[in-house]
């Protein structure tokens, strides 16, 4: 326990900082990155050759279609063409990462064939040399509904490659249209009575930012307690004039297994937000693995 109350004491220092600001402005060379010029503020930090290269093929992937095998497989090809050839892959609160440009494209075309309807637009990127945390908002048709939910891919590039990609979102948003009223929500009634007013957050769990300084309490307090043997520690960080997003990585103990986790936090004016996984804090390995069972038959395809 006291390790999980060192590690939220991180956070509760980056409350406060939501009000000030992210920080000192960092300077922005982005000369020669064409896509940028449409995006302004949007996009903070100095944006190199390789990091512009990463932003434009995410982006393009984020609006491709999937709805042929022909259209799929062009997609999971630009997709693996953005790692390196001995790059990985992982979600933030799941199996460990996926190794390798194949096995890469191999996970996207299963992704694929159960979110056909899948796509993301950018939110905000935020780049630090070779590091580059890019949030966006996705959405897929799943069980006749459509799903939106935000997310952070944070990636490492070397020689404009990625070399280590992850990507950090609440996978339990994916079952709601198919658990209804029996799906495990970690923070189910946590901002129903948050009328006081304070630095806002929001994060998994959340349909709206929450103000209430009690309220943010609780909401860390129920993460907490889904957890032990947590070790966590602060892994990549990017930050702009503006934004900031500091990365946690290691391991907890959730539902009777050690599990590999992380969480991303985003810190800007007035708002933080939290990017972490709840799935594998509310279901073990052998739910889970029975609610993709469900996923690949309530995946519904394109509406032509």
């Amino acid at each position: 326990m006291r390790k999980i109350e060192r590690f939220f004491g991180v956070a509760a220092v980056l409350v406060s900082a939501t009000v000030m600001g992210s920080g000192p402005a960092v300077a922005e060379t982005n000369e020669g990155c064409p896509i940028l010029e449409q995006w302004g503020d949007r996009v903070e930090g100095d944006v190199s050759p390789g990091a512009c290269a990463f932003i434009a093929k995410q982006t393009e992937f984020g609006a491709m279609r999937s709805d042929t095998p022909e259209a799929r497989e062009a997609r999971v090809r630009l997709y693996g063409s953005i790692f390196a050839a001995d790059g990985t892959l992982a979600e933030s609160g799941s199996a460990p990462p996926v190794r390798g440009r194949a096995a890469i494209e191999n996970n996207l075309r299963t992704l694929l064939g159960a979110f056909p309807t899948f796509r993301f637009t950018p939110v905000k990127v935020v780049v630090n040399g070779g590091t580059v945390f890019y949030e966006a908002a996705n959405e897929a048709v799943i069980n006749g509904q459509l799903v939106r939910y935000p997310a952070v891919y944070r990636v490492v590039l070397e020689n404009g490659e990625v070399t280590e990609g992850r990507r950090y979102h609440d996978r339990t948003e994916w079952f709601r249209p198919i658990e209804a009223g029996a799906l495990r929500e970690l923070f189910a009634g946590v901002a129903d009575d948050c009328p006081r007013r304070g630095p806002s957050f929001t994060g998994p769990g959340l349909t709206a930012p929450v103000t209430d300084p009690k309220c943010h309490l609780a909401y860390l307090g129920r993460l907490s307690n889904a957890m032990t043997d947590v070790r966590l520690a602060a892994d990549q960080a990017a930050a702009g004039p503006r934004t900031k997003f500091q990365e946690y990585r290691g391991t907890v103990r959730a539902k009777g297994r050690k599990i590999e986790y992380g969480m991303i936090v985003g810190t800007g004016p007035g708002l933080m937000r939290y990017y972490f996984d709840t799935l594998p804090l509310n279901y073990d390995d052998a739910e889970t693995a029975v609610l993709f069972g469900k996923l690949l038959t309530g995946a519904a395809p394109p509406v032509r």
